[in-house]
């Protein structure tokens, strides 16, 4: 039996500007506004601390920590069934915002909230990236 595929959104507006900068270079990106240097995600017309409509996506480190995380044990999507269960965490960027993904090679129980990560971009296609957690290891 063949393995199904995921499925790939097709982005509009924002978010597809967000996932096509993520695509061009491989690294995360996020909307800073370009009058008070703020870090926003989900990406927004105005920035929620000066109001300002002025934006660029610029790349970040994708160092941050577990804020929260689901363990999956089903999925509707049947390119992800022979990866349930499987994690999804919320991660808390250094820079400040939060953005979710998906906890790579984690079994349930393997890891706890406040944990260091990295977010790793995955590209598929020119318009979609998904976004995947690493644990960072302690000792490096």
């Amino acid at each position: 039996m063949a393995t199904a595929k995921k499925y790939i959104p097709k982005p509009e507006g924002m978010g597809l500007e967000f996932h096509q900068a993520c695509v061009s270079t491989g690294l995360l990106h996020l909307q800073q506004c370009s009058d008070c240097q703020e870090f926003r995600h989900p990406p927004r017309w105005y920035c929620p601390q000066c109001h300002s409509k002025s934006y660029e996506f610029v790349p970040v480190s994708g160092e941050g920590t577990i804020y929260s995380m689901v363990i999956n044990h089903y999925t509707v999507d049947r390119g992800w069934a022979e990866e349930v269960p499987y994690i999804s965490a919320v991660v808390q960027l250094k820079e400040g915002p939060r953005v979710v993904g998906h906890l790579r090679g984690v079994e349930p129980g393997g890891a706890a909230l406040g944990q260091a990560v990295q977010v790793v971009v995955e590209p598929r296609g020119e318009d979609f990236a998904f976004l995947s957690v690493d644990l960072v290891d302690p000792t490096n």
